[in-house]
């Protein structure tokens, strides 16, 4: 992601978040894997995106979720990743969608430990409960972290994995015991939110951005927790 940040701007890239992951990732030399989302807000309104994985990306409009990307995996909990390695996938293999935004729009974007916790119920409540977006991603981290120690909780992670088969053995079942649980892991939400779109001009006007730390940005929280299994 350091490297996606440097190459942001790159004439190359000209907003097309695949092209940011392929030389971000070119330009990785830390051994290991990772999955990754992108997102890229044109002045237009339209959101770009390309992810690797199961990190996710959920359109907020309305008070209800009318966009959500799909998690790429080659089986139950083994998502695609960019890797260090020769073997595993590319940018070639990023899942890439645009989304047409409006005023009002929030976006959701999280790691693979933020979904697995909690569900598009609770995330609509705590937006609509949130006074903005910086304390919106933070109780959405929170309660995510909370519901990935609690072993009663019937998570989306428990649910998920009761219907690929994975559960408690048979003689538990007869007892009337399941699969339920979290899934203890790192945690991170980014929460946006578009201002104000326009239609465009001749001189290119679009959607008018919050200005953050002297970039043109969405006002938009991030909050993100650690956790070792």
């Amino acid at each position: 992601m350091a490297n996606s940040s440097t190459f942001i701007k790159d004439e190359e890239v000209s907003q097309d978040p695949q092209i940011l992951l392929m030389k971000a990732h070119a330009a990785t030399s830390s051994i290991g894997s990772a999955t990754v989302i992108v997102a890229m807000l044109e002045k237009t309104g339209t959101l770009k995106i390309a992810s690797v994985g199961d990190c996710g990306l959920k359109v907020i409009r309305k008070g209800q979720v009318m966009f959500s990307t799909c998690p790429q995996e080659h089986y139950f909990d083994c998502p695609y990743q960019l890797s260090s390695e020769a073997i595993g996938q590319t940018s070639q293999d990023a899942l890439v969608c645009t989304v047409n935004l409006m005023e009002g729009d929030m976006i959701v974007s999280g790691s693979d430990g933020f979904f697995d916790n909690i569900f598009d119920q609770e995330i609509l409540s705590v937006i609509n409960e949130s006074p903005g977006t910086d304390e919106a991603a933070k109780a959405l981290a929170e309660l995510a972290r909370k519901h990935s120690v609690d072993v009663t909780f019937d998570s989306p992670y428990s649910m998920e994995a009761r219907s690929r088969g994975f559960d408690v053995p048979w003689w538990k079942k007869l007892l009337g015991a399941k699969l339920v649980g979290g899934k203890m892991d790192d945690i991170t939400v980014i929460v946006a939110q578009v201002k104000t779109v326009v239609i465009p001009d001749d001189e290119g006007s679009g959607v008018e951005l919050e200005k953050v730390g002297g970039e043109q940005l969405a006002a938009a929280g991030v909050a993100s927790t650690e956790q070792n299994e």
